[in-house]
C-alpha cells in the first residue's frame, strides 16, 4: 500500500510542477502594466440633470502578448474638481507592442458641472487665448482571462487647452 501512495504523491507533485512551469511559460516575460492617458474628450449631450461626455483613452501595450480588454471604469476631474464617471465594455484586444483608443461614456451630474461651467464661461468671457486646464483621469482597466491580472489601475494627468475644448482655437 505504501509504494502506491508514494507513486500517487509523486505523480500529483509532478503534475503540479508541470502546470506551474506551463503557466510561467505562457506568460513569457514579465508583465508590464499598459500606459493609459486621455486622448480626447467630447460633450455628447446635456439632458435633464446630467451631461454626457465621451472620453477617449489611449491604451499602449508594452507587452509581447495582446491584451484582451473586457472593461474600463473611468473617473474624470478638471481643475481638481470631480466632473464625471463612467464605464465601458469595449471587448477589444490590443495587439502586442501597439496601442488603441478605447472610448468610455462618462456622466456628469449638473451639481458637478456647475463649478466647471462657471470656470468655462469665465474663461470664455476673459478672451484669454492660452488658458489651460489641468485634468486627471483615473480608474481600472479589466483584462479577460486567467493568465492576466484582473484589474489594472491607471492614473494620468495633464493639461487641456481651453480653446480646443470650446472650439475657439485660432
Amino acid at each position: 500500500m505504501k509504494p502506491l501512495r508514494q507513486r500517487t504523491r509523486f505523480v500529483i507533485g509532478g503534475a503540479i510542477l508541470v502546470a506551474w512551469l506551463a503557466g510561467c511559460a505562457m506568460l513569457g516575460s514579465r508583465f508590464e502594466s499598459p500606459h493609459i492617458h486621455l486622448a480626447g474628450i467630447r460633450l455628447l449631450e446635456i439632458r435633464g440633470f446630467e451631461s454626457v461626455f465621451e472620453v477617449d483613452l489611449r491604451v499602449v501595450n508594452p507587452n509581447n502578448q495582446s491584451l484582451p480588454i473586457q472593461g474600463v471604469e473611468c473617473d474624470l476631474a478638471l481643475e481638481g474638481r470631480h466632473l464625471a464617471k463612467g464605464v465601458a465594455n469595449p471587448q477589444k484586444e490590443i495587439q502586442a507592442y501597439s496601442s488603441a483608443i478605447v472610448p468610455v461614456i462618462v456622466y456628469a451630474s449638473m451639481i458637478d458641472m456647475v463649478g466647471v461651467a462657471h470656470r468655462l464661461l469665465k474663461g470664455a468671457q476673459s478672451n484669454t487665448p492660452d488658458e489651460k486646464w489641468h485634468y486627471a483621469v483615473k480608474g481600472h482597466l479589466r483584462l479577460q482571462g486567467s493568465a492576466w491580472p484582473g484589474a489594472i489601475p491607471f492614473d494620468a494627468a495633464g493639461v487641456i487647452d481651453l480653446n480646443e475644448l470650446t472650439g475657439t482655437a485660432p
